[in-house]
């Protein structure tokens, strides 16, 4: 594969970029972990701690998806650069995952949330990951 350095007439903007994403790739991973841990407790008890914890990690599931949409924003800067969607937002995964919480939460059906975050917003996050992984990879060469 023959990579060319573009010059880009935003350098500070493709700066923070690279420099964002190897942060956002950590905050990915933590995100993915800490929802696992909240699997069990979901499942066995229902505790204000618990409840506590949990909007606390949507909250921050709500930043990292902030924090994509402007990385998309930033990106359009960069003529070329083709970047791929991410995994979250192709074909509305996330969103209709989102729902589907949303729906478990309000319906206090605990059990399918802890469902819902082991075995698709677990795998979803690391899927994140690894897109960011892959962008980063592209930006060292653009």
């Amino acid at each position: 594969m023959n990579e060319i350095k573009v010059e880009t007439d935003q350098p500070e903007v493709l700066a923070a970029i690279k420099n964002s994403v190897g942060d956002a790739r950590h905050v990915v991973r933590e995100l993915a972990a800490v929802f696992t841990e909240r699997i069990q407790p979901l499942r066995l008890e229902e505790s204000e701690s618990v409840f506590n914890d949990l909007t606390r990690n949507i909250y921050d599931l709500q930043g990292l998806l902030e924090f994509v949409m402007e990385l998309k924003n930033g990106m359009h800067y960069f003529e070329g650069f083709g970047m791929p969607a991410d995994p979250i937002s192709a074909d509305s995964n996330g969103l209709k995952l989102f729902n589907e919480m949303l729906t478990s939460m309000e319906s206090r059906d605990w059990v399918m949330l802890a469902d819902l975050i082991e075995y698709e917003l677990s795998p979803l996050l690391l899927k994140e990951e690894e897109w960011l992984g892959d962008l980063d990879e592209k930006l060292k060469n653009y």
